[in-house]
């Protein structure tokens, strides 16, 4: 219902059931003649035309925009000045039109004016309260509507420069393995050359995505390694534990492979033997736990921007409930572990190929 349709009907409807109560409740005290029923009428038409006339004064000097200290004084004196013009109205039709002797038991006639002002003063004033407060409920709303709006704006603003920080610095690491490949075997640099390409095509498709199930993400992270493969031969070795219910759920986009990434940066680049990039994954709690292990020993400094990202898109995407720790699982091994509340995913996985980004460690 639009705003202007409420609006007349509650004119309308207003109006008329006050009249309809007042010639009720007289007609307990006197006979109900035609010409008090037409006086009603008056009245009704009156009322609506008089404030319909004070709600467009309103709407041009934007009474709804200012504070209570600046529209109170305005509502008691122009519902006043309406107040004496509708009893004017009444008095004049009643006596001169509808010829009703309306101070025939009456001693004063002030007395009628005082009390006739004062009761159409304090509807007017019931009639302004109504409508001031509805507007400012409406205002409230759209506020709080377009506050969300702006945050929204602001969280697709911030994912889409979070992957921007993310992308290229994963390419420039594949083109660097592509390079020392170029010389001593172009079979298998042409082979990482066509993997990346799909990578970057899938991600590039998926430019605007920001979830896709854990599948997904997991074809993604085998291509990846795949790739770093050909630099670390069999240094690089991995295992992939994921239970099947795990597989559908959404997670944030790309965020396994940054772990897996960070994982071989500070773990198995920095070991001589090399060593294994193990993922888990499982629902637990209502929850979706990822965990990814790599040889090695927490360093303080570990992670930088990479892990910083995909804690920020997890908040983001996931709100404060989710985490991502980074601890020593033991003596040897260090283990990324990422936290995802099932029940409050924002949106249902994205079905493609497999998509790609990686973060700087």
């Amino acid at each position: 219902m639009s705003r202007t349709y409420a609006y007349w009907i509650c004119q309308l409807g207003g109006w008329t059931g006050y009249a309809v109560l007042r010639l009720t409740l007289s007609s307990f005290f006197q006979a109900v003649s035609w010409e008090r029923v037409a006086s009603y009428v008056v009245f009704v038409v009156a009322g609506v035309l008089y404030t319909h006339l004070y709600r467009h004064v309103a709407r041009r000097g934007d009474w709804t925009q200012m504070s209570l200290q600046q529209l109170a004084p305005r509502v008691v004196g122009a519902t006043l000045v309406i107040a004496l013009i509708l009893h004017g109205t009444m008095d004049v039709v009643g006596r001169y039109v509808l010829e009703l002797d309306l101070y025939k038991e009456i001693d004063s006639e002030t007395g009628v004016l005082l009390a006739s002002v004062v009761n159409g003063w304090f509807l007017l004033m019931l009639w302004s309260l109504i409508y001031f407060g509805v507007h400012y409920f409406w205002s409230y709303r759209q506020a709080e509507v377009d506050k969300w709006k702006l945050e929204a704006q602001a969280e697709t603003a911030r994912l889409k420069a979070l992957k921007l920080q993310l992308n290229p610095h994963f390419f420039f690491n594949s083109l660097n393995s592509v390079r020392a490949l170029i010389a001593e075997d172009p079979d298998r640099a042409q082979r990482m050359v066509t993997r990346l390409a799909r990578l970057l095509r899938s991600t590039l498709q998926a430019d605007d995505m920001k979830t896709v199930s854990l599948e997904n993400e997991l074809s993604t992270v085998r291509t990846y390694l795949e790739l770093e493969k050909v630099r670390f031969e069999d240094r690089l070795r991995h295992r992939i534990e994921v239970d099947e219910e795990a597989r559908s759920y959404p997670v944030p986009f790309m965020l396994v492979q940054t772990l897996v990434e960070n994982g071989i940066k500070h773990g198995v680049a920095c070991c001589r033997e090399g060593g294994v990039i193990t993922i888990r994954a499982e629902v637990v709690d209502e929850a979706l736990r990822i965990r990814v292990t790599n040889p090695g020993t927490l360093d303080t400094e570990e992670g930088g921007t990479g892990l910083d990202n995909a804690r920020e898109r997890l908040r983001l995407l996931f709100g404060a409930e989710a985490s991502l720790t980074v601890d020593n699982a033991d003596a040897d091994t260090v283990a990324a572990t990422a936290v995802l509340p099932v029940q409050t995913s924002p949106e249902p996985p994205a079905v493609q190929e497999g998509t790609a980004l990686a973060a700087r460690g």
